[in-house]
């Protein structure tokens, strides 16, 4: 299968890295000092599933030297959403799936704007890893899972496929019931984690086992919800306790990634998180408060944490 990925960080690096170790055609898009070490050294996965080096690589800034694919995995930040759909919509022919593992809310919209209603596949991707230097991905705990399916729940040739290439690379890619719902699901948990990380900057074992940040988590997780139901996505009843239920079993170490960044004074995706679910709030008439004051904290840092005054 030919697979571009756009945004080779901790999710397209590794999860691409697999694929190509697999032999599928894939090409990463990247850029600066990351895309400079894979074009020399390769891209290096470190994992406790076993490490890989792609060597050699296809690897550039610019989408259309690899030409049309049959799937892109796109894996930006969402601050570059607008951007990054510009840059591969000459590689996007009349049956390629583009698949974005995007943190947060909005992307899809831009995506289907940007590209066609059509074109986009839901997507939920389930890893810890990130760029540890560059040309190196470095994965956390065993966890690797890709949900797809298409937006309209129907199956296709092309999301089979693309299963079909998962399992040759031995990623987890269970069939998603709901797609929609899925996506919602990794909304509430992923808000509900960074507000704790970012609020406390720490790791999530201290945000759960302290009673009072717990309730803050909890508070996160039930906010969220109330606005999915808002917006009549079919979550479980039961919601709130399956999110702290799945934070509890992941590593106590585990950090968002928008925590790594605030840590590293880049430019934060808060708007598409916790930003977003204090709008959508606001649009359907839900208050927020938890959700207003992780954005109100971040909102600083937004476009990367200012120089003391």
């Amino acid at each position: 299968m030919k697979i571009t990925v756009m945004g080779t960080g901790g999710v397209g690096g590794y999860f691409g890295a697999r694929l190509a170790d697999a032999g599928h055609d894939v090409a990463f898009i990247a850029r600066g000092k990351h895309l400079e070490s894979m074009k020399k050294n390769g891209l290096k996965v470190y994992s406790e599933l076993g490490n890989t080096t792609i060597n050699p690589i296809k690897a550039s800034a610019n989408p259309e030297e690899f030409g049309v694919a049959d799937i892109i995995l796109f894996c930006v930040k969402a601050f570059d959403t607008q951007t990054a759909a510009n840059l591969i919509k000459p590689i996007v022919g009349n049956n390629t799936g583009v698949i974005p593992f995007l943190n947060g809310l909005g992307h899809v919209e831009i995506l289907k704007a940007t590209l066609g209603e059509d074109v986009v596949i839901g997507g939920v991707a389930n890893i810890s890893a990130l760029i540890e230097e560059p040309g190196v991905i470095r994965h956390f705990s065993t966890m690797q899972i890709l949900r797809v399916g298409e937006l309209n729940g129907t199956s296709s040739d092309r999301v089979g496929r693309f299963r079909d290439a998962c399992n040759d690379a031995t990623i987890d890619s269970p069939v998603p019931e709901n797609i929609e719902r899925e996506l919602w699901q990794k909304i509430v948990m992923i808000c509900t984690l960074a507000g704790a990380n970012c609020l406390t900057r720490l790791p999530l074992g201290y945000c759960r086992s302290v009673p009072k940040t717990r309730a803050l988590m909890v508070n996160l997780a039930s906010e969220t919800v109330a606005v999915a139901r808002a917006l009549n996505i079919p979550l479980p009843d039961n919601q709130v306790d399956l999110t702290m239920k799945l934070l509890d079993a992941l590593p106590a170490t585990m950090k968002a990634s928008i925590l790594a960044g605030l840590e590293r004074g880049e430019k934060l995706e808060a708007s598409a998180l916790n930003g977003a679910v204090e709008r959508l709030g606001k649009e359907n008439n839900i208050d927020t408060p938890s959700h207003r004051a992780v954005y109100a904290a971040l909102a600083p840092h937004e476009n990367g944490t200012p120089n003391a005054l």
